[in-house]
């Protein structure tokens, strides 16, 4: 999408998010200059020491907040568990609910939380977040409102991204920015190949393979390979028990 066909509404939300400090500030931002009701903004893989700590901000009525986590809705919400396996944004009307997400999904009516909305995942580094958009409209008027601004939202959703990274890591982001093939290469490292199979495996030199490991334990900061493949994992930016690592 072209700066010229950006919508007024992009222009001054996108504007208003970038000024903000914070990303709960940055989500009131969003929800007052687009006709939706509620927006939640999910981080996880947060690196905080050696916890997976999940950062969430959301727009929703405080007492479903508190309902939400009284009753630790985060295992059974059809749409966290869609928008953290999904690649690309999704409308809710496309999720199917299961049989023990039905009285949450009642509850959530209750507390004013709308049946229409889209999630858009985002996917950076070792981090996937989710930016959620709900809406109370009917199902005509929101077909009309995701058609017009998803394109705007996807957008959006990276600029939160980024400034929840930098509310919770300021200029100090853990997670170095790896290339696809320095995470490859690191990744088979781990399963025990030497440079000669990797390069066999990834269809280079293997020249080109050992410079590969040595630029990504440079980016990690760690004097030896090993050190690396252990600093990798920690940062999820490797799994070794998987067998690809795309």
């Amino acid at each position: 999408m072209q700066e010229n066909q950006h919508s007024a509404s992009y222009l001054k939300a996108s504007s208003t998010i970038k000024n903000m400090t914070t990303v709960a500030a940055a989500l009131d931002a969003f929800q007052q200059h687009y006709p939706v009701d509620f927006v939640t903004f999910h981080l996880a893989r947060t690196i905080v020491d050696s916890i997976d700590a999940p950062f969430v901000r959301t727009t929703y009525p405080d007492g479903w907040v508190s309902r939400y986590l009284l009753n630790d809705y985060i295992n059974v919400d059809p749409i966290i568990r869609e928008g953290f396996s999904r690649q690309l944004p999704f409308d809710w009307r496309e999720i199917e609910i299961p049989q023990n997400a039905h009285q949450f999904m009642m509850e959530a009516e209750l507390h004013g939380v709308g049946n229409n909305g889209v999630s858009i995942p985002i996917i950076d580094k070792s981090r996937r977040s989710l930016l959620s958009i709900n809406s109370q409209k009917s199902d005509e008027e929101w077909t009309s409102i995701e058609q017009q601004f998803r394109p705007e939202w996807i957008e959006l959703g990276f600029l939160l991204h980024r400034k929840a990274v930098f509310e919770l890591h300021g200029e100090n982001d853990p997670v170095p920015a790896l290339g696809t093939r320095e995470v490859e290469c690191l990744h088979w490292a781990s399963r025990g190949k030497d440079s000669k199979d990797i390069a066999g495996i990834l269809g280079l030199s293997e020249h080109t393979a050992r410079g590969y490991l040595k630029s990504a334990r440079y980016k990690l900061g760690c004097p030896t390979l090993s050190a690396a493949i252990a600093h990798a994992v920690h940062l999820n930016l490797i799994t070794p028990h998987v067998g690809n690592p795309n």
